[in-house]
């Protein structure tokens, strides 16, 4: 089964806000087994919304509008819509008591005079807003279906879940299903050199459980394999077997769709382990990233934000002579500075980071990109040069993103 998305509003195209509406949507409509086909924008304007419904009606199954059923003279969507199926505007008394009910709530009074809630397309069907004051809309016809919802997310997120989905489970009752993904995880190897040299017939191996896709990540790839519900457990059992025994396999980091920062967390709570960072490049972004989890405060202790030489040196120990020999960013500099943080803060395990973010500071000997890294135990340190590419912003994910991989493999070995 198909569906397609309209989210309606001038304030998209202006580039004032961001639509988050439509991604939400179809991360919603793939776990019930619909295939979004499109998100279309448009704009408050009478002809492209008749030409967008017209298009949508003739070409799928299930649309699903975001926007323009509020009180305002650009909430359009009702009136056009009525206007598309031929349809009168009509009171409704069902649609009366939702918008009373809607008022209650956030304890006021409905004023009629004020906006038409109560006004629907006839031989519509009126929902209730659990999150808001518009009620949504619904029309069935052909084997199809058409729903209008506000454009306020947290109220098009509700109406989605408590209304809308109901009634598509009823009116297109065992034309849909949901679908298995296996997530396969991997880092530090793109695309190209899986496919291409790793694993050449992965691709195809793959096929034969399901429908294949893969998804760049920060320094990694995830490679999905969709199947049918019911085939899953047998087919992610073979997959399983199929990568261990592929050149792809010490790459594997994760089956599963959980976040790097989130496994970290989760396993070292399970160990009982509490880590520490000094970082420098990163800014923060690190620790930020680890205290975004619930849970963070039982496994991180500190991070010692020591961007400046001095910081480095008055904070964590780090000698003046070895920054002045090797330079901030070597593998000399970081792994004085992970000793440093270690032992200052007790931690079972430490990291420390010291890079080049651009865009300037690089030098033909150390370019913009590179980072030096060390992570450590109690007993033991190590550390590495890594070499990135990308903009500032990026490149300090991508180097928060590699501390966090060695992070987890400290955690699985502990």
């Amino acid at each position: 089964m198909k569906a397609k998305v309209i989210i309606i509003g001038n304030e998209l195209l202006y580039g004032r806000i961001r639509d988050t509406n439509g991604p939400w949507l179809a991360k919603w409509l793939d776990n019930q087994g619909i295939e979004l086909e499109e998100i279309l924008i448009v704009k408050d304007d009478e002809k492209d919304l008749l030409d967008a419904f017209k298009k949508a009606w003739a070409s799928t199954e299930l649309i699903i509008t975001s926007g323009g059923i509020g009180p305002t003279l650009d909430d359009m969507t009702k009136g056009l819509m009525a206007k598309f199926f031929n349809k009168e505007l009509i009171p409704s008394k069902k649609a009366e008591a939702i918008v009373v009910e809607n008022y209650k709530y956030y304890d006021r009074s409905w004023t009629p005079e004020l906006n038409t809630y109560h006004h629907i397309p006839k031989d519509f069907i009126v929902t209730p807003n659990p999150k808001g004051l518009a009620p949504g809309l619904v029309y069935q016809e052909e084997n199809k279906m058409i729903m209008a919802a506000p454009g306020v997310p947290r109220e098009l997120q509700a109406m989605a879940e408590e209304e809308f989905l109901p009634l598509i489970k009823d009116y297109f009752k065992g034309r849909f299903e949901k679908k298995y993904r296996t997530v396969i995880r991997t880092y530090r190897v793109p695309e190209e050199k899986i496919f291409g040299e790793l694993c050449p017939t992965l691709w195809n191996d793959l096929s034969k459980f399901g429908s294949v896709s893969s998804l760049p990540q920060i320094i990694g790839v995830d490679i999905i394999i969709t199947m049918s519900e019911k085939d899953a457990t047998k087919n992610e059992k073979l997959i399983k077997e199929y990568i261990a025994k592929s050149n792809l396999a010490e790459h594997v980091w994760q089956w599963g769709n959980e976040k790097l920062p989130e496994l970290v967390v989760k396993e070292a709570l399970e160990k009982g382990i509490k880590f520490s960072f000094a970082e420098s490049c990163t800014g923060g972004l690190t620790a930020s990233r680890i205290t975004d989890v619930p849970g963070s405060s039982g496994v991180l202790l500190s991070s010692l934000v020591t961007y400046s030489n001095d910081a480095k040196t008055n904070i964590l120990g780090v000698g003046g002579q070895t920054i002045k020999k090797f330079g901030a960013v070597s593998i000399e500099t970081v792994e004085e500075m992970v000793v440093g943080v270690r032992d200052k803060t007790g931690a079972d395990l430490a990291l420390a980071f010291s890079g080049i973010a651009g865009p300037t500071g690089g030098t033909p000997l150390k370019p913009i990109g590179t980072l030096a890294l060390s992570w450590a135990n109690k007993e033991n340190v190590n550390s590495e040069v890594f070499h990135f590419s990308g903009d500032r912003e990026r490149l300090k994910l991508r180097f928060s993103e590699m501390g966090l991989f060695k992070l987890l493999q400290m955690i699985r070995d502990y």
